[in-house]
Formats: C-alpha cells, sequence, structure tokens
C-alpha cells in the first residue's frame, strides 16, 4: 500500500513522530473520500479507511514485536520496554487522528448551501462529525451512571467506580477482538474513540475558544490517558496473538514465551484500567488527592516495569 511504501516500518520505529502527520494526512483524505462517496455515512467510513491505512504497517510492526519479543531472554521481568515502541506509535497516530478531527470540526462549514468556488468541495461538518455528535448527545443528554456517580442520595464510590472499570474492561475486550481477528483491527476501535475526544475539543472550541478547548483535552489526561494506554496494551496482545497463529510454524520454545507475554500484558492492560477508573471516580467525587496517589502509582508501576530492561540493553552495549 501507499503508506506502507512512504513510511516502513523501520522508519516509524526511528521516527514516529512522523506518524502523527501520517494520521492527520489520512484522515483528512479519509474524510473527503467517505464524504464524497457515502456522505451518509461518512462518520464511520472515514475512521475504516484510516484503519485499512495503517493496517498493513501495524501488522508489519506485530510481527517484528512477535519475533523481538522470542529474542529477549528476559521477557516476563522487563517486558514493557520490548513493546513500547508500538506503544510509542500507537500514541502518536491516536494524537494525529485527535488533532485531525477537532481541527476539521472547527474549519468545516455548518451547511455548503451558499457556497462558492473552494468552499463548496469542503464536507458539511454536521455529516461527517454525525455518529461522533450522536455520541456527545448521549453523554450530555442523559448522564452515564448518574444514579451511581452524581446523584446525592444515591451515589456511591464503589459504584461508581466499578460501572467505569466494567465499561473501559469492555472496551479493552474488544480492541482485543478487533485486532486479534483483523491482525491491526484495535486500530478501528482507537481511531473512533480519537475521532469522540477530537470532536468534544473541536465543539469546546467552536463554542467557546481556543484555550476551553485546550483546557478540556488536558482535563481528559489524567484518567484517559491510563485508559488509552490500557487499549494500546489490548491492541498489542490481540495483534501478537494474530500475527504468531498467521505464522503456523513456530520455533522452540516460542509458543510459551507469547503465552506468557500475553498474560503477563493482560494483566498489566487490566491493572492500568483499575487505576484509570480510581482516577477517575476520585475525580468525579472531588478526591483530588486520591486522583494524585493514582497516577503517582500508574508512573511507578511503568518505571518499575521499564527500568530492568534498559539496565540489560547497557549491559548489552557493554558486552
Amino acid at each position: 500500500m501507499v503508506l506502507e511504501s512512504l513510511l516502513s516500518s523501520k522508519s516509524a520505529k526511528k521516527h514516529p513522530v512522523t506518524l502523527f502527520f501520517m494520521a492527520f494526512i489520512v484522515a483528512t483524505i479519509g474524510m473527503l473520500i467517505a464524504y464524497n462517496s457515502f456522505p451518509g455515512s461518512s462518520s464511520v467510513l472515514a475512521i475504516a479507511f484510516v484503519a485499512v491505512a495503517f493496517m498493513p504497517i501495524m501488522h508489519t510492526l506485530f510481527r517484528d514485536e512477535e519475533e523481538q519479543e522470542i529474542d529477549e531472554s528476559n521477557v516476563p521481568f522487563a517486558f514493557i520496554s520490548t513493546h513500547f515502541e508500538v506503544i510509542h506509535i500507537y500514541s502518536w497516530i491516536f494524537l494525529g487522528l485527535i488533532v485531525a478531527s477537532a481541527f476539521w470540526y472547527v474549519a468545516l462549514p455548518e451547511s455548503n448551501d451558499d457556497c462558492s468556488g473552494f468552499g463548496c468541495l469542503l464536507p458539511e461538518k454536521g455529516k461527517v462529525f454525525a455518529e461522533q455528535k450522536r455520541t456527545y448527545t448521549g453523554i450530555t443528554g442523559k448522564i452515564v451512571g448518574e444514579s451511581e456517580c452524581f446523584n446525592t442520595d444515591t451515589k456511591s464510590f464503589s459504584n461508581c467506580f466499578m460501572l467505569i472499570f466494567t465499561n473501559n474492561t469492555g472496551v479493552m475486550i474488544l480492541a482485543i477482538i478487533f485486532s486479534f481477528i483483523w491482525g491491526a483491527g484495535a486500530i478501528f476501535l482507537l481511531g473512533w474513540n480519537a475521532s469522540v475526544v477530537g470532536f468534544f475539543i473541536g465543539s469546546e472550541v467552536t463554542a467557546k475558544s481556543l484555550e476551553s478547548g485546550l483546557a478540556r483535552a488536558i482535563s481528559y489526561l489524567p484518567h484517559g490517558a491510563p485508559e488509552i494506554l490500557a487499549y494500546f496494551l489490548a491492541a498489542i496482545i490481540g495483534g501478537i496473538i494474530s500475527a504468531t497463529i498467521s505464522k503456523q510454524k513456530f520455533r522452540p520454545h516460542e509458543l510459551r514465551i507469547i503465552f506468557v507475554d500475553t498474560i503477563l500484558l493482560t494483566l498489566l492492560a487490566i491493572i492500568t484500567l483499575f487505576i484509570g477508573a480510581f482516577i477517575e471516580t476520585a475525580e468525579i467525587f472531588g478526591y483530588l488527592d486520591f486522583a494524585l496517589l493514582g497516577l503517582i502509582a500508574l508512573a511507578v508501576l511503568y518505571m518499575v516495569l521499564y527500568i530492568p530492561n534498559i539496565r540489560y540493553h547497557i549491559n548489552k552495549v557493554r558486552n
């Protein structure tokens, strides 16, 4: 595919920031093609085009990850560093899709009825972001978890936490399934979430100001970052399993190593979602000290998992 010829998996690992610009360009092209082909379904079809564009390069990355795991002698003790490159790549793609969605929601016209010249070629934001708007309206029109999290008579920290954790775990399972069945299929799910976040930010900018939109984006970070990180891990889990099965021929102990790594990644994703749900619940109930403790716990967890592998690679260089 064109994207794979422009940017190889090696280049993506070496210069992952380029994927931010690639994601922005691919999202823009996908939006234009989807709108001019199937305007009524363009809000979802545009994300599908993005997923199709990135699937080949992500599948190659997952195949490389699977090979790297087999060659890594201390996978059970410091496996996060092994997968850090893919997490980094997913992060830049996700950020690029958020920025693209926010930018085009602000830039696109409400209607093309009175357009002229080049302006008539631009899609109507109402059609391009129809499903994202429906999701936004559903969230704001009826508060999700109102009785568990917001009603002063019925709210409960534990019930609110379980609601958030259960919902996010469902998304994580979908990410694993998508990535397992379609190799890098989780990119569609991540792209959808990125487009919704971008719509939230863009609507805030349109209604108020750029500063307000940036403030909305920053407000997502404390609990949103752990959630998205867990979804990245879920995508890696499904992608590695898919790449392993597609090989059909295995090296000695390969399946055992992949099995151990998959279990560890799954546990880490669940723990990450657990911390993210705790942070979000603490924010809702105004327990900012607890939220801060959750962020510290998350940072310490990943530092502990990452640092041993740094020492391992330093020893390899010395030898």
